[in-house]
């Protein structure tokens, strides 16, 4: 099984921010593990944190050191708003980075699609104080969040996307990003980063995006749809109750795009249609898109449907199994660090595919049996295999 480095290398790495570390009562680092083991089993709150220590402290005692026992939820609340969350992150990077060399080889059909997009923590809004945005970056191939990068209050996305593709490794991926990101700058810093993109147009970008149209209405009238051609494409998906039929067209004569010198690298722009029925009502949409990489349609067809993982496997997920716009933190330093505690812990339970089960499943079980979590511990935290025995303890 395929696994990154031990997370207890990069987490030994953070400094302490207490002033006096060495003379707190609480180590940093039981600290950290207590927290992670916590939401990994369920918990949502630093009083729920506090309780799942005292309910756990004897299986806890046999690999972390709890010189003072448990510490109350004031402490890892404090713990937490000082604690500085590009660190954090930086060390959630460097582990999910040491990924990486066990992958296999990117070929031609094996480029790893990553979609960028935003979320917002709704719960940490309070009085004038607007709530943490955050940008975080999927990994189709991997099935994995390689990062995340908090919008600046004074800022949006488009300064905070840049940030983070300094951050993670893309070489020789296919970006894809919703409108707000379809910038020259960005479309710049992929091309900087050896990567390709596809990005969604809409009118942030007018002239672009009223080029495309025209040139696909052209195509339209001159190409009835019923007519099979080169640059067209479909899919078919039923399920759940919904229809949904999506078609491509993909265009590679740039000299009909009047600003398409702007745009570092671009080859091809297309349209995706999406037809959908649910519950007998019919919707449908058209998307503009720009890309740097030469793309069949049916590739382009993929890739935007794959975008949409990071909606269904990221934001949904922190939404509906870890319960995140509920959680009333608003401290910017101690939600933005939560966040990133949260995606450690869903990257785990998705690096888990020896065992079944949805992500709430998984937290539950993890709750209740101290041999499933040691198992996850020993893994991908302390880097020691538990072996056939689910019910080894880990060892710091």
């Amino acid at each position: 099984m395929l696994k990154p480095a031990p997370l207890i290398i990069f987490l030994n790495d953070l400094k302490d921010p207490r002033a006096r570390s060495n003379a707190c009562e609480h180590k940093f680092i039981d600290i950290l593990i207590i927290a992670i083991c916590a939401i990994m089993s369920g918990a949502e709150t630093w009083e729920d944190i506090e309780s799942y220590g005292h309910d756990k402290k004897d299986w806890l005692c046999t690999f972390l050191e709890l010189p003072h026992g448990i510490p109350s939820h004031d402490c890892f609340y404090r713990i937490f708003c000082v604690l500085d969350p590009e660190a954090l992150e930086v060390c959630f990077i460097r582990w999910v980075k040491s990924y990486f060399p066990m992958a296999l080889p990117l070929g031609e059909s094996q480029t790893d699609i990553v979609p960028i997009d935003g979320k917002t923590i709704r719960g940490s809004r309070g009085k004038g104080k607007r709530a943490v945005h955050m940008v975080s970056a999927w990994s189709s191939r991997l099935r994995l969040v390689l990062g995340q990068k908090k919008v600046d209050t004074k800022s949006n996305e488009i300064t905070a996307v840049p940030e983070l593709f300094e951050m993670i490794d893309l070489k020789g991926a296919l970006i894809t990003a919703d409108a707000i990101s379809c910038q020259k700058s960005i479309a710049a810093k992929c091309i900087e980063k050896e990567a390709d993109y596809l990005l969604a147009v809409k009118g942030n970008q007018e002239m672009l995006q009223n080029d495309i149209q025209a040139v696909v209405e052209s195509h339209w009238e001159q190409n009835p749809v019923d007519q099979p051609c080169d640059n067209f494409a479909e899919q078919r998906n039923t399920g759940h109750g919904r229809h949904e039929y999506r078609c491509c067209w993909v265009f590679n004569d740039l000299t009909l795009l009047s600003t398409h010198t702007e745009w570092e690298g671009l080859k091809h722009f297309g349209v995706v249609q999406a037809d959908r029925t649910i519950d007998g009502k019919a919707t449908t949409a058209l998307r503009l898109y720009i890309t740097s990489k030469a793309m069949t349609a049916e590739e382009m067809l993929t890739a935007t449907r794959i975008h949409w993982e990071v909606e269904n496997n990221v934001h949904w997920m922190l939404d509906i199994a870890f319960n995140e716009d509920a959680c009333l933190t608003q401290d910017k330093n101690a939600s933005e660090n939560l966040s990133v505690l949260r995606r450690i812990c869903l990257n785990i339970f998705n690096m888990d595919t020896a065992n079944k089960g949805s992500m709430k499943r998984k937290r539950k079980r993890a709750g209740w049996n101290n041999g499933y979590l040691a198992g996850l511990l020993n893994m991908y935290i302390f880097g020691e295999d538990s072996g056939s025995n689910a019910n080894d303890y880990p060892r710091a």
